[in-house]
């Protein structure tokens, strides 16, 4: 099971949307947490139709704050929503004997609103049989190196958490990656679990892409990333949105050549610059969040303005990209109604794939009425039939 945890601080805003369907494709997740949506009714229906899962459960915005969406695959099994507030949703994940109950909490930012959260916490772990895993927001520390600054003290609500921590035997599951997941300084974004039987399980936090939290990643069994497939060439329509590419166009367009052997130049170049400078968008968006999450590392061990500039410089460049990525797949799909909706989503990437295997060619017939299943063989056959097709060898010359 992969589940990301995030406090989007929004999720009405595109490079949300832009950004958390990067994530739950890149890293094929499995349940979705964000909270402080701010976002509720139809609108926050709409948002959540847009991020390809089956499933979800919403506690809606309160006010200007708040709102926690629970999101899932039915490849899971059975997901239970058990008990909900607007500091924490629990749920019941799996069947039989593979059951996780898996709380997700994102508390009040003053402890005078989240004072009975602990409480009622206490209560559903106590009637909880199985593994539980507990993450979110708890916009508190429980130890002095999670935050950045400050008197050098704990506060009351610090030590009260740390001794809620103890008093339900939960352990800290660690993490791999930026030390901080709020970049006002407190770590106020964890993991902790009881009766845990994934040993390997592990969690990571994620760069900071659109929001001033980091999402949390949670892998129970973490497994190897498979290789991106190969792809035709063709003229992309997301080339018009690089700088470079009207540049490109002017100094590659010779008025002393006609324009068929203008466009065969073009298009010599346009692979060369595809390849070289535009690149693969998968590989470009996997280099961008390597050097968004180096940076904000950087800025961990030695703020400056020229480091604040730099990431600025990245998070831009990360949206621009994903935009890109979107105009691909509204290429790709080559119908209008994808203008009706959110454009970047499973189904539109599901109808582009249905679109390719239809398209291919899988066997053929050759003279002998045997089926040809050979990829170079299928070429052969392909290449001869054409050839004695547009020949004059069966063509009667008298006529």
């Amino acid at each position: 099971m992969k589940c990301i945890l995030w406090n989007c601080q929004g999720a009405n805003k595109p490079q949300f949307r832009r950004s958390i369907r990067y994530l739950v494709k890149r890293f094929k997740t499995d349940i979705l947490d964000v909270f402080e949506t701010h976002a509720g009714g139809v609108a926050a229906g709409r948002i959540c139709q847009g991020l390809g899962f089956e499933n979800s459960f919403r506690v809606d915005v309160c006010g200007q704050s708040g709102g926690l969406w629970l999101l899932w695959r039915s490849e899971i099994g059975e997901l239970e929503v058990i008990k909900s507030s607007d500091q924490f949703n629990y749920a019941r994940v799996g069947s039989g004997t593979e059951v996780i109950n898996l709380i997700v909490v994102y508390a009040a930012p003053t402890p005078g609103r989240r004072c009975g959260l602990w409480a009622a916490l206490e209560e559903v772990i106590s009637t909880t049989v199985g593994p539980v895993i507990i993450g979110g927001d708890f916009n508190t520390i429980v130890k002095l190196d999670e935050r950045s600054g400050g008197n050098g003290k704990l506060s009351q609500d610090s030590l009260t958490f740390g001794n809620w921590i103890n008093d339900m035997s939960l352990i800290d599951m660690g993490f791999s990656g930026s030390q901080f997941t709020w970049k006002k300084g407190k770590s106020a974004n964890t993991f902790v679990a009881k009766r845990l039987k994934w040993r390997e399980a592990r969690i990571s936090h994620l760069p900071f892409l659109a929001s001033d939290h980091a999402p949390l990643y949670l892998q129970l069994t973490p497994e190897v990333q498979g290789n991106a497939c190969r792809r035709l060439f063709c003229f992309e329509a997301a080339w018009l949105q690089h700088s470079e590419f009207q540049e490109l166009l002017a100094a590659s367009w010779d008025q002393d050549i006609d324009t068929r052997e203008a466009l065969v130049g073009l298009g010599v170049k346009l692979k060369k610059w595809n390849k070289e400078v535009f690149g693969n968008v998968q590989q470009r968006k996997e280099k961008l969040v390597m050097e968004i999450k180096e940076i904000q590392e950087k800025i961990e061990e030695d703020l400056s303005d020229e480091l604040l500039v730099k990431e600025g410089e990245l998070l831009k460049e990360f949206e621009i990209v994903l935009e890109q990525e979107e105009v691909i797949w509204f290429q790709k799909l080559r119908e209008k109604w994808i203008a009706h909706g959110d454009r970047n989503t499973k189904f539109f990437h599901m109808s582009t794939i249905i679109r390719r295997r239809r398209n291919r060619v899988d066997m053929l017939k050759n003279d002998d009425n045997k089926w040809i299943l050979d990829a170079h063989e299928l070429e052969k056959l392909a290449v001869n039939y054409f050839k004695t097709l547009y020949s004059l060898e069966n063509v009667d010359t008298d006529i």
